[in-house]
């Protein structure tokens, strides 16, 4: 029940950050932000001991494409990216003192969640056609007063299309946003 009284304060705070509206059934959803290749989003919620970071990214910074996978390659390659992406350690730096742990992790990815006939389909309509990929991270920090902090460069490395990442941050203490670059990869506050 605690985190139910933890959890909708925190989902209304980032639901306020998010730039864009996204609506997900099995259906691709249009957001009113324009979708920009090299470009994502990071929001960043911190309530007491819970930590939620959500990205939003089109999926060529992702995985070099945004059709959806025929070939062996191409399906690989999203596997290869979603096993990327749960990998938390390897995309976010965090100080250590705020023993940050991590507890969920969700991919929504919009290139693996469609079977043979929405695949044909796809084949028929707009090869242009945008897809994107979600992913929220729920931490919980035994001492969050600690986290001032979090370094994005691992997901720079990780993903060299993405250029910039718009994060918004909002915690007990701060509300911001600021624009991270391959140059600028850490957020403070």
């Amino acid at each position: 029940m605690r985190f139910m009284n933890i959890l909708a304060p925190t989902a209304l705070i980032l639901a306020s950050l998010s730039p864009i509206a996204y609506a997900h059934e099995h259906q691709h959803a249009h957001s009113l932000a324009a979708h920009q290749h090299g470009v994502a989003t990071v929001n960043i919620a911190l309530d007491e001991q819970q930590l939620i970071l959500e990205l939003q990214s089109p999926s060529m910074n992702i995985v070099g494409f945004e059709y959806h996978p025929r070939s062996a390659i191409d399906k690989q390659a999203v596997v290869d990216a979603e096993h990327a992406l749960k990998n938390e350690q390897q995309l976010f730096t965090m100080s250590n003192a705020a023993q940050c742990i991590l507890t969920a992790v969700h991919v929504d990815n919009d290139l693996a969640e469609h079977s043979d006939t929405h695949q044909q389909s796809a084949q028929d309509e707009d090869e242009h056609q945008h897809s994107d990929i979600q992913v929220s991270y729920q931490f919980n920090c035994a001492h969050p007063e600690k986290l001032k902090r979090i370094d994005l460069e691992g997901f720079f490395k990780t993903f060299p299309l993405t250029e910039k990442i718009h994060v918004q941050l909002i915690s007990a203490d701060s509300q911001q946003g600021v624009d991270l670059s391959q140059s600028h990869t850490a957020v403070s506050w």
